[in-house]
């Protein structure tokens, strides 16, 4: 996986590189179900083929040439570059179709888009790495590293077990918790929905918590608000494009503080 995954080609280009590293592994006899769970499993998120989580992972990817050809249509004017670039995608539109069949082994798979599973030969893979520079010099997305994804990570189980050992009560901790688990989910989406589902989860969690004044009265009553509005600081100062962290301010705490009125 590339440090950073800022725009569906890069995603997309990141996933079939590990699909077919994972399938070096296996063995191209393999049914192809297996390559994809390890290739869509993540550090705190394991999937196993063929449950829930694995299709709606899979369905993601199947999603993302899509995605690709709408991003690289809007910033690639010259008509002939673009479908320079995009050409190469039809091969791995008939990969994922015939990824879904689980009978199809690896093999079969890498014959749509790469040679063995060798990345380097592959036309697909490295016209996915033109698409990737071009949406990157347009700034389509503002990427989220590595590094960023652990840090959310430690923040988000660090507020979890607070909220497990605090005094509120079980109806108020199952909300929190609630939230907590969907900006989670985000995060560890983020490798194939990339960072606004992360930035959009979180703006919800906030807007949820200021639309309940008697839960911030709660939080305060036990002492626990200040820990969340802190979490909500830090989680937006790691979520703040780079070019505009000077513009980061206690708007955060400001929103949700404007709920114990309401």
């Amino acid at each position: 996986m590339t440090e950073c995954v800022d725009n569906p080609a890069e995603r997309l280009h990141a996933v079939l590189v590990a699909f077919c590293v994972a399938g070096k592994e296996l063995g191209p006899n393999q049914s192809n179900w297996h390559a994809w769970a390890k290739a869509l499993s993540y550090e705190d998120s394991v999937v196993a083929s063929g449950d829930a989580e694995f299709f709606r992972r899979l369905a993601e990817v199947k999603d993302l040439p899509g995605k690709v050809r709408q991003a690289i249509s809007l910033v690639v004017t010259d008509v002939q570059h673009r479908e320079y670039l995009l050409k190469p995608l039809l091969g791995v539109d008939a990969g994922l179709e015939a990824a879904w069949q689980p009978s199809h082994n690896i093999a079969q798979v890498w014959q749509h888009f790469s040679d063995g599973g060798n990345t380097d030969s592959s036309a697909a893979i490295y016209s996915l790495q033109g698409c990737a520079g071009e949406l990157r010099r347009a700034q389509v997305e503002a990427g989220l590293t590595e590094a960023e994804g652990r840090d959310l990570t430690a923040l988000i189980n660090e507020l979890t077990e607070a909220v497990i050992a605090s005094e509120l009560d079980e109806t108020d901790k199952q909300f929190l918790l609630a939230r907590l688990n969907e900006m989670l989910a985000t995060v560890q989406q983020a490798r194939l929905r990339g960072r606004y589902s992360v930035e959009s989860a979180t703006d919800a969690a906030m807007g949820a918590l200021s639309r309940r004044p008697n839960l911030i009265q709660r939080m305060i009553d036990a002492s626990f608000f200040d820990r969340v509005t802190a979490f909500f600081t830090k989680v937006n100062a790691l979520l703040v494009l780079v070019n505009q962290s000077e513009q980061l301010t206690q708007e955060t705490v400001r929103a949700i503080e404007r709920g114990v009125g309401g």
